[in-house]
C-alpha cells in the first residue's frame, strides 16, 4: 500500500517500533492473524498480543480503526514530488520568477 519510505515515516509518528510496524503492514495485506504469525516467524498468541498493543497505544478498538487511524496519519505527512525527490532550493526559486 504505502512505499517502504512512507512506512518509515508513518511508523516514526505513529511511535511504533519495527514490530509493531509489520503487524500494522500485515494488516494492510488483509492477513489473519494466522497467517501474520507464519509471515513473521511468531505465534499467532504473540501477534494476537502485539495487535492489542498497538491498539491501545493508537487508542483504536479493532482493525477498521487502525486502518483509519493510520491514513490519517499518513494524510498528515508532508508531501513530497511524485518523483518522490525534493526540489533543490535553486532550482524552486528560479521556477518561482
Amino acid at each position: 500500500m504505502f512505499v517502504p519510505g512512507e512506512w518509515r515515516s508513518l511508523s516514526n509518528c505513529l511511535g511504533l517500533s519495527p514490530r509493531e510496524t509489520g503487524i500494522v503492514r500485515a494488516v494492510f495485506d488483509g492477513d489473519s492473524e494466522k497467517r501474520t504469525a507464519e509471515r513473521l516467524g511468531l505465534s499467532p498468541h504473540t501477534v494476537h498480543t502485539y495487535l492489542w498493543r498497538i491498539y491501545r497505544k493508537l487508542q483504536v478498538q479493532s482493525r477498521e480503526g487502525l486502518l483509519v487511524r493510520v491514513f490519517a496519519e499518513f494524510r498528515s505527512l508532508p508531501k513530497r514530488p511524485a518523483n518522490g525527490r525534493k526540489r533543490p532550493v535553486a532550482e524552486a526559486k528560479h521556477r518561482a520568477l
